[in-house]
């Protein structure tokens, strides 16, 4: 368990550097009402994230696992294995596309549009359409999955895993609680540095992951 808690924190914390919430809830913090607007999104994101993640983990997973035969120990290095080889893979792809992925220009500089928009719907769309192409949460998922714990337990992990995902989002609403509008003002260039060069930082990251569960797969199946 310990273990499993460490290589899913290590997943995670790649994929928390998601230039979209993190744009978007730089964009509601420089605007009226910074700490409501980016506390609604937030919670609202990490909702959305937690019951897709728990919808596979818990629902999916379950029934793809009872239609298999019971998994060995060495079956279940093996997922992890090959999840840390994935993870190598998806962090190599992530650097070879880094132009085109990247933002080419500061989002803080761009004209907000106008009219209101419900930071709740807002943080919920963006979590949504995400969450549909998260490889990181899926391989993390497939390993919480494959692994021996108990259901209490895979809960605990996929709950571990979004509460880390979504940390620079926690800060961002610490920094608008303390400094209310002033706040968004010092973390905006922040949200613009993440938006302009997040795959530069994230697949080096996610890279190391990989390396290191599969590292810990090999040397547990020899």
């Amino acid at each position: 368990m310990p273990a499993l808690a460490l290589a899913v924190v290590g997943i995670a914390l790649p994929d928390s550097l998601n230039p979209s919430l993190i744009v978007a809830a730089v964009y509601l913090a420089v605007g009226p009402r910074p700490f409501r607007q980016t506390l609604v999104f937030t919670v609202s994101a990490f909702v959305v994230t937690l019951a897709g993640g728990l919808v596979v983990a818990l629902g999916l997973g379950d029934l793809i696992l009872s239609l298999l035969p019971k998994l060995s120990d060495k079956a279940k290095w093996r997922v992890m294995t090959v999840v840390g080889v994935a993870l190598v893979a998806g962090g190599v792809a992530l650097y070879w596309r880094r132009k085109s992925l990247a933002a080419d220009e500061p989002p803080s500089r761009r004209p907000r549009p106008g009219g209101g928009t419900s930071s709740a719907l807002m943080g919920a769309s963006i979590a949504g359409i995400e969450f549909l192409t998260a490889f990181p949460y899926f391989a993390a998922i497939a390993m919480v999955v494959g692994s021996s714990v108990s259901p209490g337990q895979k809960v605990f992990l996929i709950v571990l895993y979004n509460v880390v995902y979504i940390l620079p989002l926690i800060a961002l609403v610490i920094a608008c609680a303390v400094m209310g509008e002033k706040g968004g003002r010092l973390v905006a260039p922040i949200g613009d540095w993440i938006a302009m060069r997040w795959p530069i930082v994230a697949a080096p990251l996610i890279g190391a992951a990989g390396v290191a569960l599969s590292a810990y797969g090999i040397t547990q199946l020899v």
